[in-house]
């Protein structure tokens, strides 16, 4: 599926995108790719030529010797983090299927105390697990610094529209966000693993989990 992105007219044209292992940044620098052990390797160096270097993970959907077949930059709040798509060809199931499948991870990489983290990884679309983007499916504004995403088939309610959207705050982190769907009902960003899973799914305690939730206005 297609993403629109509100960068710039060059960022909106996907010329960021680069299937030989390498971005060019439109702050200055690069980022490069490849597989390291199973991983993805993203080694990023800034304007002034410094490098950080962070790994990865992708899930039993990929092989571990897969390299990627295209990373996308998809957003960039400079100095602070970096929103990158990556696509991997689907290890194949029975009767052929998904043979000739992708999955496609979101990532957000902050810079932090002088170096590099992965703090947000969705998946996007997967031929194995049966996630589909809408048209457009994916939305940065840097305005905003929101990430907005659109499923027809999201990651968390299998088969259903799903939506949700990302801030990037000023540390270069995700912080919760929330939107609607057709049905005007709301999703939320869960953070972390902090509450257990009998916890009443309210509006002021959504905000403790991972991943995305549905909720009720």
């Amino acid at each position: 599926m297609r993403m629109r992105y509100w960068a710039s007219a060059v960022a909106a044209s996907g010329l960021f995108a680069a299937p030989q292992g390498r971005l060019a940044l439109p702050s200055g620098g690069s980022i490069r790719y490849t597989t390291a052990a199973s991983k993805t390797r993203f080694e990023i160096r800034n304007k002034a030529g410094k490098r950080y270097r962070v790994n990865v993970d992708r899930d039993a959907t990929v092989s571990p010797k897969a390299e990627p077949n295209k990373v996308e930059l998809i957003g960039e709040v400079a100095g602070k983090a970096f929103i990158l798509s990556d696509s991997y060809a689907s290890v194949p199931l029975g009767m052929s299927y998904c043979e000739a499948g992708e999955e496609r991870f979101l990532r957000v990489l902050t810079l932090a105390n002088g170096g590099a983290r992965q703090t947000l990884q969705l998946k996007l679309a997967s031929c194995r697990e049966n996630i589909e983007l809408a048209e457009p499916g994916v939305e940065w504004n840097p305005h905003s610094e929101n990430l907005q995403i659109h499923w027809l088939q999201g990651p968390s309610n299998k088969g259903k529209n799903e939506e949700d959207t990302i801030h990037i705050g000023v540390s270069g982190k995700p912080e919760p966000g929330q939107s609607r769907d057709s049905n005007e009902r709301f999703f939320r960003l869960r953070l972390s693993p902090c509450c257990p899973a009998s916890l009443p799914k309210t509006r002021e305690t959504l905000s403790c989990f991972w991943s995305i939730a549905e909720m009720s206005r």
